[in-house]
């Protein structure tokens, strides 16, 4: 019998913490530049490809580990066949929230605020040495993520991220840059979309916090993330339209509402552009 690897995707809204651990993709990968809104570390199990991050590319393969910021643009592409398969564990973040927890230990807490706030010299590590300790400490996460579920507290969710953040200290030599990241425009403006997606989108009111004009800052965003304003806003909002009807019982309306769209017709139709199924579809898609 055929063994085939079954996606196991751990999100754990209430700690802010997603796992995607030992993923196979067997198909090439969409490989257009995206970020996110936390801290994410990427292992290479297997595979060879490139990461194009700030102006440069990097060759990835096994052993990697990458550093991704928040809301920093990035595009990973990997060459994927039978004899060259692509395997990777994607650990995800919300900094904010593990941060009151981890200032109990002072000289990680120093390098988890560098990993967030300030310009690394160094995101891409290549392993010397065994792989066989980051893949214990990875696979101590998935068997309690999987133990826990939702029940997974803050206290030890953030005992995983240290075992992480003491591993990954031990292998930047080097040290960072101790400089001040600084804020691009479409993190600045994805940061107001952020507080704001559930809200009629209002691109003057974005603009006049900006001080700058409304065509000024869509064409910032557009040069600098390859997309609109409207589409990010409309994606965050899709984004929390599914975690919704995973955890909710509310109507599909009431969701759409809730989300920022509160025209029913074009919630249902917008949400299968981007998704490839009806909410009602994706809802009991998800049902235990």
């Amino acid at each position: 019998m055929e063994d085939k690897r079954i996606e196991v995707f751990h999100v754990l809204n209430k700690v802010g913490l997603e796992l995607r651990y030992k993923i196979d993709l067997e198909e090439r990968s969409r490989d257009f530049y995206h970020y996110h809104k936390g801290i994410e570390i990427l292992f290479v199990h297997q595979g060879k490809g490139s990461l194009t991050l700030n102006r440069k590319i990097y060759s990835l393969n096994s052993g990697c580990i990458v550093i991704l910021q928040p809301f920093q643009l990035h595009r990973i592409q990997f060459e994927i066949h039978a004899d060259c398969p692509y395997e990777r564990t994607v650990l995800k973040f919300e900094p904010a929230i593990f941060a009151p927890f981890l200032k109990n230990f002072p000289a990680l807490y120093r390098f988890f605020e560098q990993m967030w706030k300030e310009q690394l010299s160094h995101q891409v590590f290549r392993m010397d040495r065994s792989t066989a300790y980051v893949t214990g400490i990875l696979e101590r996460m998935d068997d309690l993520v999987s133990e826990t579920g939702e029940d997974l507290d803050l206290e030890v969710a953030s005992m995983l991220i240290l075992n992480m953040l003491d591993y990954l200290k031990s292998l930047h030599q080097g040290g960072f840059s101790g400089t001040a990241r600084p804020e691009s425009h479409a993190e600045k403006i994805m940061n107001w979309v952020e507080e704001h997606y559930t809200e009629p989108f209002d691109l003057n009111e974005l603009a006049s916090e900006l001080h700058l004009s409304k065509h000024h800052v869509s064409r910032l965003f557009r040069a600098e993330t390859g997309g609109s304003i409207t589409e990010y806003v409309i994606a965050r909002r899709i984004r929390q339209a599914c975690w919704l009807l995973k955890t909710e019982s509310k109507s599909v309306e009431h969701i759409g509402s809730v989300v920022g769209i509160p025209n029913f017709p074009y919630f249902c139709r917008i949400f299968r552009k981007i998704t490839g199924v009806t909410p009602i579809q994706y809802r009991n898609s998800h049902l235990n």
